[in-house]
């Protein structure tokens, strides 16, 4: 059996019958694709309660590594045994951890929850009014245009008629629907809340046994492949690690500060409901490219019934946000921590929004910067084996092969030069 195994065809076969296997499972998703996807989704759904919590753990392991960088030390300094010591620095790291965060969300929705009440309920009873307002700006807008301006009077009144009757539903006539609707909604509410619980349930677990994880997977690497390999293994994670926590938590302070910088212009400019606009702004600014229209047009609308003109100054004003933070606050909270051009993150989204939804839409950027990465690498270390250059530059204008000869000759030309 060992000299079987010895054998290069039997390698060769081995190598054969998993290129078939491989292509059949392959052809089988591919043909099957709408049923491989809602299966992945039931996976990811029975899931989501873990990962969220393992999420959760990864915004709060900073925090938690601050605590116990400073407690650690303070108590082996009071003669206390480094096991003990360990333990309780651990213990009391992850108390602070998790109460920064519970302060943190309670002080933040005890603000916002009353504001955005007073902003919706002042929505519903000034309906009528914004609409009647809306109603003749627009038909004085189109004024010159009687037979255009009959057409919009009569879809902004098909429009008014359906969110009446959205906010305003007969009771008795529709008992059936509300009964329905309440009932699956507190189903809703407890399986949240339910899985929120698990959540954090599991990020605790996650932050206490971290080490424990981390050294039970580089053991099963180090067991599993060679010297060169598991260290390059290690530094793939250390870089992904890298790639996710810079874009995810720069990515949270970054909205925040937007959604900051939005409330005080709401205010400056007085714009209407400005912490309900603050808000939307702000947690829509969270999903790179699209985010910002995403969160400008329902505002943008809501402003719009109170007071077209200054939806006009809102617009403007959003404009200007974008570009601030475009150019100045992003790039500085950012930095280069994903390392791939507009254009990849337009597509990152686009698919991952499509696949995934929200979720898709919030991680497809750094999961597609740790492919590209991994791609990049990969032809890289292909094309050194090769002895051709490694930079795109050389590539360009390239019409054969032989060309890249001069161009690698130059590089050792110049390289030597810069020894000598």
């Amino acid at each position: 059996m060992r000299r079987l195994r010895d054998n290069q065809y039997f390698h060769l076969g081995m190598m054969i019958l998993t290129v078939i296997a491989v292509s059949i499972i392959l052809l089988a998703i591919v043909l099957n694709f709408s049923s491989f996807l809602a299966v992945v989704k039931t996976i990811f759904g029975a899931f989501s309660p873990v990962i969220s919590g393992a999420v959760f753990a990864y915004l709060l392991n900073p925090l938690m590594n601050f605590m116990d960088r400073r407690l650690y030390p303070a108590l082996l300094r009071r003669k206390m045994d480094e096991k003990k010591a360990y333990r309780l620095s651990r213990v009391l790291s992850l108390i602070f951890a998790l109460l920064f965060a519970l302060v943190l969300l309670y002080e933040f929705f005890s603000m916002l929850l009353p504001q955005l009440y007073e902003s919706i309920v002042g929505i519903i009873n000034n309906l009528s009014t914004y609409y009647s307002d809306a109603e003749t700006w627009v038909l004085g807008f189109l004024a010159d245009n009687p037979d255009l301006a009959a057409q919009v009077d009569k879809l902004m009144e098909q429009f008014y008629q359906f969110l009446e009757g959205y906010i305003n539903p007969d009771l008795l006539g529709n008992i059936n629907s509300i009964f329905t609707s309440v009932t699956s909604s507190v189903l809703s509410v407890v399986r949240s809340l339910l899985n929120l619980l698990i959540g954090v349930v599991a990020a605790v677990y996650i932050l206490w046994s971290r080490d424990r994880f981390l050294a039970q997977i580089k053991k099963i690497a180090v067991a599993s492949m060679s010297q060169s390999k598991a260290d390059r293994f290690f530094d793939l994670g250390r870089r992904i690690h890298k790639v996710f926590s810079g874009f995810i938590i720069g990515k949270l302070v970054d909205s925040l500060i937007i959604g900051v910088l939005c409330y005080i212009g709401a205010l400056i400019l007085r714009f209407p409901y400005p912490a309900l606009v603050a808000t939307v702004v702000g947690v829509t600014n969270v999903i790179p490219f699209f985010g910002p229209f995403i969160g400008a047009i329902p505002c943008a609308f809501l402003i719009l019934l109170v007071d077209p003109l200054k939806c006009l100054y809102f617009i403007l004003f959003i404009f200007g946000l974008q570009q601030l933070d475009g150019n100045v606050i992003g790039p500085r909270i950012l930095g280069d921590t994903i390392g791939i051009s507009g254009f990849w993150v337009l597509v990152s989204i686009t698919v991952a929004g499509s696949l995934f939804g929200f979720t898709g839409m919030l991680l497809g950027v750094p999961v597609f910067a740790v492919l590209y990465m991994l791609l990049s690498e990969i032809v890289s270390e292909k094309l050194r084996r090769k002895h051709r250059p490694v930079e795109t530059a050389a590539y360009c204008g390239l019409k054969q092969v032989s060309d890249l000869d001069g161009y690698a000759q130059q590089e050792e030309e110049t390289s030597s030069e810069t020894d000598g």
